[in-house]
């Protein structure tokens, strides 16, 4: 992890050079430069850029949840669930009536073995959006009910 860790700051910092190479000393990158770069960059699966411009894109407007929410989508991309995790609960932070971050944070949660807090997310995602079906993916987890009743007894 430390190496992943250590190629995400190379590649942002390697970035943050480009981009200001190419910058005239008037001209500032705003939010939303950052933010379609990093859509375009992972249509591209280009996660490690994309991964950057996200990054910048936090940086200059950090009150926008969709920008924690495509973050978070590349870092699932990149097998980081504990960033992913994060990105989606800041942006629910942000909004929490916004469905696509429960459903986001559901599917990761079941990445990671959590079926119940992706049950709870999924839930939570149809609960303000009746009409989401992605989020009816909650019917193929699998939980132990025999684990979970021997619990409840104990």
């Amino acid at each position: 992890m430390v190496n992943a860790n250590k190629t995400q700051v190379d590649t942002k910092k390697n970035y943050l050079e480009t981009e200001v190479s190419t910058t005239t000393e008037n001209e500032q990158p705003e939010f939303k430069d950052f933010y379609e770069r990093g859509l375009a960059k992972y249509e591209q699966q280009n996660y490690q850029s994309a991964l950057a411009e996200f990054d910048l894109a936090i940086e200059r407007d950090p009150s926008h949840a969709d920008a924690y929410i495509y973050r978070g989508d590349v870092k699932d991309k990149l097998e980081d669930y504990q960033g992913a995790i994060a990105d989606y609960n800041e942006a629910i932070k942000i909004n929490s009536t916004y469905p696509k971050a429960y459903y986001r944070r559901g599917n990761v949660l079941r990445k990671v073995g959590d079926n119940w807090g992706a049950i709870a997310d999924y839930n939570q995602a149809i609960r303000l959006n009746p009409n989401y079906t992605s989020a009816k993916h909650r019917s193929h987890i699998h939980v132990d009910v025999e684990g979970t009743e021997k619990l409840l007894q104990e």
